[in-house]
């Protein structure tokens, strides 16, 4: 029996709802579904990027944005966004909305279809995180930048196109 913790929400290219499934048939299926990334700062100002651990199925070892994963069935943007703060990196914070943006990718010979909604935040408080990935550094925003533009290889494929899309407005 499939768990409902286990569903996503599947939507159109309108980003409707238009059904449930599981992760695994989401991407089986090139099916779109819905995720969520925070860019959160640090009190000096300075991004919080991490690691990916080497057992992530995808895009393992890769520098990613601070916290991020999918929008679970019946979850608002909002809420998932704030489940994977604390899950990734065992705190709570506000944040704010910047923009919702559609991110399609390829992995494993596989065309990977979200919305995403992509929010800022700020903590002050310490990070502890989980099994997934790992604190690797803190960098300005100018920092991040070069970073990504000179090594883009060093980043998910998903960060760089989330980082360019709101660059701008992280500023």
């Amino acid at each position: 029996m499939i768990d409902s913790d286990d569903l996503l929400d599947i939507v159109n290219e309108k980003d409707e709802v238009i059904g449930a499934d599981t992760k695994f048939n989401k991407f089986e299926k090139e099916l779109i579904s819905r995720n969520v990334v925070a860019f959160l700062k640090n009190p000096k100002g300075k991004y919080v990027v991490v690691r990916r651990a080497p057992t992530k199925k995808s895009f393992p070892n890769l520098l990613d944005i601070s916290a991020c994963g999918n929008v679970n069935k019946g979850e608002t943007y909002q809420e998932a966004i704030k489940r994977e703060i604390k899950e990734e990196l065992g705190i709570e914070c506000s944040v704010r909305l910047l923009t919702k943006i559609y991110n399609e990718s390829c992995e494993n010979g596989k065309k990977v279809k979200y919305f995403t909604a992509i929010f800022l935040g700020t903590t002050r408080e310490k990070l502890r995180p989980n099994k997934e990935h790992e604190i690797q550094q803190s960098m300005n925003i100018d920092e991040l930048g070069l970073k990504i533009k000179n090594n883009p290889e060093l980043f998910t494929p998903f960060f760089v196109n989330d980082f360019r899309e709101v660059e701008s407005l992280l500023r």
